[in-house]
């Protein structure tokens, strides 16, 4: 295991800022009545919020020059095309990719199904970051003159495949992190579904080969999701399996449900699943006191525009459109800038306190 290379320390006031994160990006604004038993079940593993022991992992147990891998993507509707992907998961990959190499000064490594591989990389683009290969973006660490560099491969969805390339990059690199965003995992018995029940393990890349290699060496890892069908779910797995529509029996021949079943070290549930990595932003500009890694409303635009020019689909609704899970563009950029508030931006908080941090006197009228 790596040495902590950095330290961080959480008051009172800032406990309640990333308890704030966690209730912002857990609304069940579509109603589709998962978040509030996946958000309940995580508070109780955990203890404490979640998004700020994420951002926290990440800070204590990695160090600069290291890789982070990430994997996200789904193909969401292989029964028709594996050309058809989904807006929930890679815009939320490329603001966390950016903002822990701002942070942190990690690598970050998104690793995607085949299909996913430009779409992947144009959003990393419009996030700030060129795309290279994943030795030029460690060089590039290195450069004299200023290269923020990123790096995509395709991940195998062939699991002997998966796990030789996971033991590969592992014996190669220095990896920091592990995080999966949105991306199915295998069930006790090794299948991978979509909420529903879908059987999609042959057409989805197999991030939990590289899980459970990171794990095996001790390397921290971050799962986010938001329909119990994820990497990281495994985490609440016995609790969640019993609540879940489909989680004791997905209705496929499989019979072994739609619930992950490896753990990651820290869970982040999410309405949408790019929120859990924007609240983690919101949690690394908080406890490192940074309010120039914030995601802004103006940049998620940006992203969700580039989901739409690639072809992504909102998962929901099916259409190539700047939105996410069925939600309207303008309501990821008020949960957007409502995580950029909760960390100061935009707040005068100065007027509502004393020099003493005391709440001011009523004023008599």
């Amino acid at each position: 295991m790596n040495p902590p290379a950095r330290q961080v320390a959480a008051d009172d006031g800032v406990i309640a800022k990333l308890a704030t994160l966690d209730r912002l990006v857990t609304i069940d604004f579509p109603r589709r009545g998962v978040i509030d038993m996946i958000a309940s079940l995580t508070r109780a593993r955990f203890g404490r919020p979640v998004a700020g022991l994420a951002a926290e992992t990440l800070i204590e147990r990695t160090r600069p020059g290291q890789l982070v891998l990430i994997a996200t993507g789904w193909l969401d509707r292989p029964h028709v095309s594996t050309r058809v992907a989904e807006s929930d998961g890679p815009p939320g990959a490329a603001v966390l990719a950016r903002a822990l190499h701002d942070a942190l000064g990690l690598v970050p490594l998104l690793l995607v199904e085949s299909e996913l591989v430009d779409p992947m990389e144009q959003l990393l683009h419009t996030a700030g970051l060129r795309c290279l290969s994943p030795d030029e973006a460690l060089l590039a660490t290195e450069s004299t003159s200023a290269l923020h560099a990123a790096s995509v491969i395709a991940l195998p969805k062939e699991w002997n495949a998966a796990d030789e390339l996971a033991r590969r990059l592992l014996a190669q690199y220095s990896v920091g992190a592990f995080v999966a965003i949105e991306k199915g995992g295998m069930n006790r018995v090794g299948r991978i579904h979509t909420s529903r029940g879908a059987d999609t393990t042959d057409t989805t890349a197999k991030a939990d080969a590289v899980l459970l290699e990171c794990t095996r060496r001790s390397i921290p890892s971050v799962g986010i999701g938001d329909g119990g069908n994820e990497i990281g779910m495994g985490s609440i797995g016995i609790e969640l399996r019993p609540l879940l529509r489909f989680g004791e029996d997905c209705g496929c021949p499989c019979g072994g449900g739609v619930t992950p079943e490896n753990e990651t070290d820290v869970l982040v549930p999410a309405t949408v699943s790019n929120w859990g990595g924007y609240a983690i932003v919101a949690a690394l500009a908080i406890l490192l006191r940074r309010p120039d890694l914030l995601h802004t409303a103006e940049a998620e635009t940006s992203m969700l525009e580039t989901s739409r020019r690639t072809g992504l689909i909102d998962g929901a609704s099916g259409y190539v459109t700047a939105s996410a899970d069925g939600l309207d563009i303008n309501i990821h950029r008020r949960i957007v800038t409502l995580l950029a508030a909760t960390a100061g931006a935009g707040v005068n908080a100065g007027i509502w306190a004393d020099e003493g941090g005391r709440p001011p006197r009523a004023i008599d009228r």
